[in-house]
């Protein structure tokens, strides 16, 4: 206490490590879920799938980046503060959008699901850290040095690479196109079954396109978070989901899922759900004409744009 600029450069310091380590939190900690961070660009912006999970690989990379330069004392004016402060400013607006259109509970995703936050609880965490960085600001110490443009350049280069080498979007796979298969679905075993509540609408005419879910599965719950999110831009869609589980895990599955804007129906009874299913792989996403399979598309693969032209196809 001595020497009060030494404690004050400890403390600015220390200010500046923990805000640099939070943002490098978040970055690492939405890697595991980069996926569905996409998605949820998808739902809430202009951008389409591939542009998507492209923005979200950018977004983390830009989140490391920063975390980075607060760590290191690199240009913590400059580049670190104004790009923190509008980053955190567009993310709790949006944050303040997610609570309006679907209310404040659930995750929203700031932490991946290393920490679960209500979007009302991330806004507070945004808050704070605004806050910190508006007193950063005044205090800030920097460190410079020779080269130091270059080495902010490949820090930024590497930052970005991180996330696509870890996770690489999905738009550079190339996928063989899904082969048609023209065989008879049994859909009237949904309707003929006494245990097992029928159809609101009828399946076994028209063009439907059929997935066929448990209420445990992971990967069937992300099917149904892009499906939702496919209808909700798209509400000509013909999505039908044929759910398969425990009652008890029911509301679980919705409030995790959020697909209410997809008519469904639960069927149990395993030999005769996996008929229907075509086996015991879940989930499956069928393209039905009548009762007639013509094509299974995989979640990830799924296109609007083609379920579209097919349905406009006579």
């Amino acid at each position: 206490m001595n020497n009060p600029s030494i404690f004050k450069k400890v403390l600015v310091s220390i200010l500046s490590v923990f805000i640099g380590a939070v943002f490098i939190f978040s970055a690492l900690s939405k890697i595991p879920t980069i996926e569905q961070f996409g998605w949820t660009i998808v739902e809430t912006t202009f951008l389409n799938w591939t542009m998507a999970e492209w923005a979200a690989r950018l977004m983390i990379g830009l989140e490391l980046f920063l975390g980075i330069l607060f760590i290191a004392h690199l240009r913590i004016k400059k580049i670190a503060i104004p790009i923190s402060i509008f980053i955190l400013v567009i993310f709790t607006i949006y944050l303040f959008l997610v609570i309006k259109q679907h209310g404040g509970t659930g995750n929203c995703g700031c932490f991946g699901e290393v920490i679960a936050m209500t979007p009302l609880e991330s806004i507070y965490k945004n808050v704070i850290l605004l806050f910190l960085i508006g007193l950063l600001y005044f205090f800030s110490l920097e460190w410079t040095f020779k080269y130091s443009n270059w080495i902010l350049t490949l820090l930024g280069i590497l930052s970005v690479a991180v996330p696509i080498a870890i996770n690489p979007p999905e738009s550079i796979y190339i996928y063989d196109k899904e082969p048609d298969i023209m065989q008879p679905i049994p859909l009237s075993l949904l309707y003929n079954a006494n245990d097992n509540p029928p159809p609101k609408i009828e399946l076994r005419k028209g063009k439907h396109i059929i997935t066929f879910m448990s209420l445990t599965c992971e990967y069937c719950r992300k099917a149904a978070k892009r499906i939702r999110i496919m209808k909700e831009k798209h509400p000509e869609l013909p999505f039908y989901a044929v759910l398969n589980g425990d009652s008890t895990n029911m509301d679980d599955f919705f409030k995790d899922t959020r697909m209410n804007n997809i008519d469904w129906s639960i069927f149990n009874g395993a030999d005769r759900f996996a008929t229907m299913n075509g086996g015991n792989s879940l989930p499956t996403i069928k393209w039905v004409k009548d009762t007639t399979l013509i094509r299974e598309s995989n979640y990830l693969t799924l296109d609007e744009n083609e379920i579209i032209q097919w349905l406009n196809e006579k």
